[in-house]
């Protein structure tokens, strides 16, 4: 079996996750003043309605940008499937609309046909891309730039997280929040210790499930959904997530001795909901591992402290990340070439 050491010199993916923290401040030093004037753009015209089009962990990403904008600043997010411009090619009513498009690399032909349909049917149109001048960006009327550079894992990692961080900058040029544009710069310093959290005592039991389930809410649905889907791609391992207030409509049915839970606890109101999920999970036999102080027979699982509540997803997808690397690991996997992916994939 690899050391540590040796498996995060070894994958693309490792070495991609020890970037992050830099990542993150570039984007503040380059990309903040254009996140800011998008977020100031959206308050001075505020859209009627957001509608989000992404695929895979950018998906994820507009996961968490639907509860930052739901939250604070009043205004529904959509998802709308992008083959409902490619494949049906409808025609959609979004006058007084804001279409997102996130995207690694923004070559997706579906997504490029959702821009254009929005875009036919008056929408604005906004990406978030890591690739400016691609297909999504030519067709674009603002495209912010992730300027996470080149990623070549197959599992998504710096780029993601960079999705969260412009997301939370729109937020606060949208909002005026000059408190939490502060906080996220202190947030490369907690992306470091976050990076180096190592959740080695989670392994075995979650190695050992014959199924996983993450769970959180609000803004951390998203983390873990990002969980869930790593655990399948680099870790062959059966993940799925669940918000804690959906636990209860039917998923937590299937809790047992050989399911194990990743729980990732919010800093927000939702905390105290998610740990009452946590502790059904746990009387329901499941072996729960929960992010931060835990009581009863949770593991907990170390959890660095975020500048800002709104920040504490973007801190613990971090840790997660590295986890599911060594995780792939120590299964003697590479999690940098999953079966059956590549990494750009273009779907209609």
């Amino acid at each position: 079996m690899p050391s540590d050491a040796q498996a995060m010199r070894a994958t693309a993916m490792a070495r991609e996750i020890a970037e992050i923290p830099e990542v993150v401040a570039r984007q503040l030093g380059e990309g903040l003043p254009l996140y800011r004037e998008a977020g100031a753009l959206l308050r001075a015209e505020p859209p009627r309605l957001f509608v989000t089009s992404a695929r895979g962990s950018s998906d994820h990403a507009a996961t968490f940008f639907k509860y930052l904008i739901e939250v604070r600043c009043g205004i529904p997010v959509a998802s709308i499937g992008p083959s409902v411009g490619s494949v049906y090619d409808a025609a959609l009513r979004l006058e007084g609309c804001a279409v997102l498009t996130i995207s690694q690399s923004g070559a997706s032909p579906d997504l490029v046909a959702l821009q254009e349909r929005a875009a036919a049917g008056g929408a604005r149109t906004l990406a978030l891309l890591n690739h400016a001048a691609s297909p999504v960006g030519v067709g674009a009327q603002s495209v912010l730039p992730l300027l996470a550079g080149p990623e070549r894992a197959v599992a998504a990692t710096k780029s993601f997280v960079a999705s969260l961080v412009a997301v939370t900058a729109i937020l606060a040029g949208m909002t005026g929040d000059d408190a939490l544009l502060e906080s996220l710069m202190g947030l490369p310093d907690s992306l470091a210790r976050a990076t180096a959290v190592d959740w080695a005592e989670a392994r075995v039991p979650v190695a050992a499930a014959a199924s996983v389930y993450a769970i959180s809410r609000g803004p951390g649905l998203a983390v873990a959904l990002e969980a869930a889907l790593k655990l399948k791609e680099t870790c062959g391992l059966r993940g799925e997530a669940f918000s804690a207030a959906e636990l209860r409509h039917g998923p937590i049915a299937l809790a047992g001795p050989r399911l194990a839970a990743l729980v990732f606890v919010p800093e927000d109101r939702s905390r105290d909901s998610v740990l009452e999920a946590a502790a059904a999970l746990d009387r329901a036999g499941a072996r729960v591992l929960a992010t931060g102080e835990t009581s009863g027979g949770l593991m907990a699982l170390e959890s660095v402290p975020a500048p800002h509540p709104l920040l504490a997803p973007i801190c613990q997808v971090a840790s997660l990340y590295r986890f599911a690397e060594r995780l792939a690991a120590s299964l003697g996997l590479d999690p940098d070439q999953p079966p059956h992916l590549a990494k750009v994939t273009e779907t209609l």
